[in-house]
């Protein structure tokens, strides 16, 4: 890898909140790890305190690193300063040591680098003291009337968890929008995401960082990690995992004798600089980061649990991109937390790398090593800053600090790493040369490992190589293929369900399912239960996934969900297991999870309630009212549902049950957190860092807490369910579900022969969610992709509802598309399926990746007509009804364009396209359209008989009736049997109900009675005319076009398209003639199609079509083609060839050159577009008929000439 130089550092760890503070704890060998206070859990510690492991709602360990007698400084950010008050400590910690990380490397007050620094913050997913008082109290409001009720007490109220505090609404937003703040608040870039890679995600902060930094998106990066969760949710978890020492035992990493982890806060910063710029740029280098090794474990143990392989493969990944040597380095700094599995893990694995005969050198020593965590403790997605942090401090100033509490040494299983390795008293570094060398290992919940490699800076080792190196220039972004996708959202249970409800315009709105929100629809801020598209269930296959089946085990479904959608995305992929493979998880916290610190600190809350209003109740009455406030709002959390709390445990289970070693990690950035993660894997494929990359994106949008919390800014729709951008909506609409896309560089798809739904081609940002940013976004995304606004076809808008956002979009898109004549669908899957915030990003993607696929523009159900003050040009057209998307003139394939926005504050652009038939997926005939299609083959009744008992089998055992239909329309190609018999239905038990009345049908035609038909339209005949019948071809007159003709033609028989590449062929794109060669002129798509802002009435529809009328070349042209079309589809889609073939007046055109005999449609174009025939003596004046009749020039010109 390019050497990336630290030029910037801070921190904000237990007592340390400088780099001068936290070094002179390490030399006094300080233990900053302290007993939790009412302060820190927000509630007496001791109310929830046992001595004993295993309790249910208690925790044994409250000792820990905690933040303290900090204040942040909110002068001088680029935010209001009520704002960033208003934060939480994941914000305020974030935002000062960024500052104070830019304020050391010289470039705080340089605005104009800083537009061009991005930021990569590590953050655990995780309630949060802030968020708890914007959530708390909604169970409280909930609670307390039922209460009331059960001790008929209506002056009973159920108190507080804790003394309230003011908080911003934008506390709910945990995952996500910190790192945001941070980029608002300095002015940097739009390169602004937080990730979550459990307790690596220091290292995978700064792992991408190094990313942007190599790819030229950016010149200057923050990379950094925040632990600010709420420790008390914090030390409940770890108390469920049996991970903290229990008393009389400590924490002592690298010790025998210790027994388990402190839980510890703290914050850090880093900024980084290419190190040749560094160097051009004479900032001070504080080390340099020469390699970077990520993995995952793949299929290893339990999810908590380490696993040696998937280290191993994180240091050698490390030293593959590295100029050094594993044998060069001079001390490694563990991640040995003080849990005896994991630190005997740890060194286990650095025997079998560092000690290995293969890269022992004799003439090195054994590299010394040591943990940080016996000072800090263990600050879990921070703890990397603290590990990186002290390694560059030790390469400045030549000393290695001690390893604090280590008595009884922990040794590697053969010695391989020994006692005398271990630090224990601080040393100086083992050499004088200036070459020195450290590295940081970090491995995390779900298997996720980093190990960084470090040098001190202005060696000449550094300096000789580095003169070498060449600024990179900004990358042409690399076509990635979309190699497999799936979709769950509100009520489409797979892709094929989700095809089906874009292409038939369906929607999924519906009531709040019953006990669905636990009473909280009553909540005093909603008129209604609010109606939405929920995600009422789905089936898991718990063998397959290696899950407790148990309920109360049961992991929360947002977790399950994701599991289920993406191993039935890569199923469809030529990916195999064991793969390098990247995960990709698009999420914000589920908001949910903040009901286990409701539900345990309700204990209290009744206890201080009762005591307060004078109620005495018998300690069982008691116990028993705490017990089922609590159950009422959740049971009892056992390991396994916790660990279903932590995010990147999402990733992490993906890549076990794939065995994938590339890095897993959730990512998130509010509703862009999908386009953030196309954008990494864009980086990861194009550096050939992984094999693919698989991206799923969740969000269970309609929980109250995130319903109700959202409604405070931005209401509710409650008028019609359409897009946004509809003059009659007036909010946002409830959706939820899970998509997943997998990725492959266009070359390796190609390589690999996998088959394709779409390319992504070029994917901009830009900062700020107003008109300006977002036009900006666009037109640096069709620049990348060297396209023009003319050439997109179909605009997934964003369209969320909000107002402001709606204004702001619509007027920025309307200035990129300026100048077109309707040449442009506008079009957003909010209409069909409400918005999924995270997820809302890939729901469009997979959408826009059909479209594409199927080569079809997607209707908006129920529009209307716009909003006025949003649409009022002619840039864009709505479509009511799905389409054929035809290649338009001059244009040799399709492409698409999705707008994102969100409130990170960053707009988005993306650029798809099509791919060349023969790298698509292919699609067959049984696949489109609502209804399956089933030919059952058999050369007598008893045959028959069995292909449809068959068929009946494979849809009780749960098969899907699409890939049953596909499979069935395989078998019966080339099939020369006697009969058939076809079903059709669009669901599982449509088709049984079919079967069930073909039975007897089948059999009643075998015995004469006539043949067998049912009112869905299956169909069975004992006297088949293939053998004997004959076929003739019939073609109507000229004017037999009409508007919404062969609407749905292209879908159900999709080669139709290659149509268009055929007559291209006859002539090429530079045609001089007066005729077209594309089908969509031929056709006279846009009199078919008309291309309207508001929805026709019946009355507008005749008008245009007495227009076509009136049009005679334009009918006579749409008329031929259509006959062209019709006839492929009779000859190539069903096999029939005609023994005679007849036209009436036009209809001969038409029959000569549907069956061939005239081949060149642009002729007969030409003909049409300039013969007087047409345009003179059959139609227009009609001279041929004057003639005829002896009329006069100025006969009949006020009326017409037919009566």
């Amino acid at each position: 890898m390019q050497a990336i130089a630290v030029i910037g550092l801070s921190c904000l760890f237990p007592e340390a909140n400088t780099p001068a503070e936290y070094w002179q704890n390490l030399l006094q060998e300080k233990n900053s790890c302290t007993t939790a206070t009412e302060l820190n859990l927000d509630t007496e510690p001791s109310r929830f305190f046992t001595d004993k492991k295993g309790v249910a709602d208690k925790y044994y360990c409250a000792r820990g690193g905690y933040i303290r007698d900090f204040t942040l400084d909110v002068d001088g950010f680029l935010l209001p300063q009520e704002r960033i008050e208003e934060l939480g400590e994941t914000f305020q910690w974030p935002l000062h040591v960024a500052r104070e990380a830019l304020r050391d490397s010289g470039y705080y007050e340089n605005s104009k680098i800083l537009k061009e620094c991005g930021v990569v913050l590590g953050n655990l997913s995780f309630p949060t003291k802030a968020s708890n008082h914007l959530l708390l109290s909604l169970y409280q409001q909930a609670l307390d009337p039922l209460l009331k009720k059960a001790l008929n007490r209506p002056d009973f109220n159920l108190e507080s968890f804790a003394q309230q505090k003011q908080y911003s609404p934008e506390n709910s937003r945990i995952s996500g929008l910190p790192a945001s703040i941070v980029a608002q608040a300095l002015g940097l870039s739009a390169h602004s995401l937080a990730l979550d890679a459990a307790c690596a995600s220091s290292l995978y902060a700064v792992a991408l960082a190094c990313h942007y930094l190599q790819s030229g998106k950016t010149d200057l990066m923050l990379a950094g990690a925040v632990s600010a969760a709420d420790p008390f949710f914090v030390n409940m978890g770890f108390s469920i995992f049996h991970a903290y020492p229990q008393h009389p035992e400590t924490c002592n990493p690298l010790d025998n004798n210790s027994g388990g982890l402190f839980a510890s806060q703290g914050a850090g910063m880093f900024v980084l600089k290419r190190l040749d710029d560094a160097e051009r740029d004479g900032d001070h280098i504080h080390a340099v980061i020469s390699g970077i090794g990520l993995s995952n474990d793949g299929r290893g143990q339990f999810v908590l649990s380490p696993n040696s392989k998937g280290q191993m493969l994180a240091y050698e990944r490390a030293y593959e991109s590295s100029r050094i040597t594993s044998a060069e380095i001079d001390y490694i700094e563990c991640h040995a937390t003080g849990t005896p599995l994991g630190d005997k893990v740890e060194l286990d694995s650095m025997e079998m790398f560092f000690a290995a005969p293969e890269t022992a050198d004799e003439n090195k020593t054994k590299p010394l090593i040591g943990s940080v965590k016996s000072n800090l403790g263990h600050m879990l997605t921070a703890a990397g800053m603290g590990g990186m942090t002290k390694v560059i401090l030790a390469l400045q100033n030549g000393i290695i600090p001690a390893t604090v509490g280590v008595e009884d040494v922990m040794t590697s299983k053969n010695d391989g790493v020994s006692a005398d390795q271990i630090v224990r008293q601080a040393a100086d570094w083992p050499h004088k040369r200036q070459q020195r060398s450290a590295a940081v290992s970090a491995f995390g919940f779900g298997g996720t490992n980093a190990h960084i490699v470090f040098e001190a800076a202005n060696t000449e080792k550094i300096l000789g190589k580095a003169k070498q190196q060449k600024k990179p220039a900004h990358k042409k972004q690399s076509a990635a293929a979309i190699i497999g996708m799936e979709a769950i959202f509100g009520g489409c249970n797979g892709l094929h369900e989700f095809y089906q409800t874009i292409y038939d315009n369906k929607q999924h709105f519906r009531k709040l399912p019953p006990e669905r929100w636990k009473g909280l629809e009553q909540h005093p801020e909603l008129s209604q239960a609010p109606e939405g598209a929920w995600l009422e269930s789905f089936e898991m296959d718990f063998l397959r996934f290696k899950l407790q089946p148990n309920p109360k085990e049961r992991l929360i479904p947002q977790q399950l969900l994701t599991l289920k959608v993406t191993d039935r995305a890569l199923k469809k992929t030529n990916l195999r297991e064991g793969q390098n493979v990247a995960v990709l998880v698009a999420m914000e916290t589920e908001l949910e999870i903040h009901r286990f610190r409701g539900r345990v600190n309700l204990a209290s809350q009744i206890e201080d309630s009762l005591e307060k209003t004078g109620i005495t109740l018998s300690d069982e009455e008691r116990k028993q009212l705490i017990a089922l406030s609590r159950d009422s709002l959740l049971e009892e959390v056992p390991i396994n549902r916790f660990t279903s709390f932590i995010g990147n445990i999402m990733a992490a289970r993906i890549s076990s049950l794939w065995d994938f070693s590339g890095p897993a990690m959730t990512i998130s950035s509010e509703e862009n957190s999908v386009f953030r993660a196309l954008e990494i894997a864009q980086m990861l494929l194009v550096q050939n860092n992984v094999d693919a990359v698989v991206i799923t994106a969740v969000d269970l949008a309609g929980s109250p807490e995130q319903v109700l919390l959202r409604n405070r800014t931005s209401p509710l729709n409650s008028a019609k369910a359409t897009l946004s951008f509809d003059r009659e909506v007036n909010g946002w609409m409830i959706g939820e579900g899970a998509g997943t896309v997998v990725l492959k560089s266009m070359e390796n798809a190609k390589k690999d022969h996998e088959q394709i739904y779409a390319a992504l081609d070029s994917l901009e940002f830009a900062n700020g969610v107003s008109a300006e940013s977002i036009e900006d976004a666009g037109k640096k995304a069709l620049k990348n992709a060297k396209l023009t606004a003319d050439e997109i076809g179909i605009l997934e808008v964003f369209g969320s509802g909000n107002e402001d956002e709606d204004k702001a979009e619509m007027s920025g898109l309307s200035s990129l598309y300026s100048g077109k004549n309707s040449s442009c669908a506008i079009g957003g899957i909010k209409a069909n399926l409400g918005h999924t915030f995270a997820a809302s990003g890939m729901a469009s993607l997979i959408k826009t990746a059909l479209c594409l696929h199927h080569r079809f523009i997607p209707g908006v159900p129920q529009w209307t007509a716009p909003k006025t003050e949003l649409l009022s040009g002619n840039e864009f057209y709505v479509p009511v009804e799905s389409r054929p998307w035809l290649i338009q003139p001059g244009g040799l394939k399709r492409h698409a364009a999705i707008s994102g926005l969100g409130q990170d504050n960053v707009c988005s652009h993306l650029i798809l396209s099509e791919v060349p038939a023969e790298l698509r997926h292919k699609v067959e005939v049984a696949e489109s359209g609502d209804l399956s299609l089933f030919p059952l083959m058999g050369q007598d009744m008893s045959t028959v008989r069995k292909t449809l008992s068959d068929l009946e089998n494979d849809l009780q055992s749960g098969k899907e009736p699409a890939a049953l239909a596909r499979r069935y329309y395989e078998a019966s190609k080339n099939n020369d049997t006697e009969f058939a018999a076809v079903l059709i239905g669009a669901t599982r038990d449509e088709i049984l109900k079919e079967i069930a009345a073909a039975k007897s049908g089948i059999e009643n035609s075998f015995s004469g009675k006539g043949d067998w038909s049912s009112p869905k339209g299956s169909y069975f005949t004992a006297s088949p005319l293939s053998r004997e019948g004959k076929v003739a071809f019939t073609y109507p007159g000229g004017f037999s076009a009409y508007v919404d003709c062969g609407r749905s033609l292209f879908q159900m028989f999709p080669g139709l398209h290659e149509l268009d590449q055929k007559f291209l062929n006859e002539t090429g794109p530079a045609d001089k003639r007066r005729g077209s060669n594309y089908l969509c002129e031929l056709l006279q798509e846009r009199r078919l199609f008309p291309r309207t802002m508001e929805r026709l009435s019946n009355k507008e529809l005749d008008a245009l079509q007495e227009d076509f009328i009136h049009s005679p070349i334009a009918m006579f042209e749409s008329g031929v083609s259509s006959a062209v079309l019709n006839t492929h589809v009779m000859r190539e889609g069903f096999g029939l060839e005609p023994q005679i073939a007849f036209g009436y007046s036009m209809g001969e055109i038409s029959m000569l050159y549907g069956l061939g005999v005239w081949e060149s449609m642009s002729n007969m174009s030409d003909i049409l577009n300039t013969s007087k025939l047409f345009s003179e003596r059959l139609a227009g004046p009609m001279n041929a008929v004057r003639e005829a009749w002896d009329l006069g020039p100025d006969e009949f010109r006020q009326k017409p000439l037919w009566g």
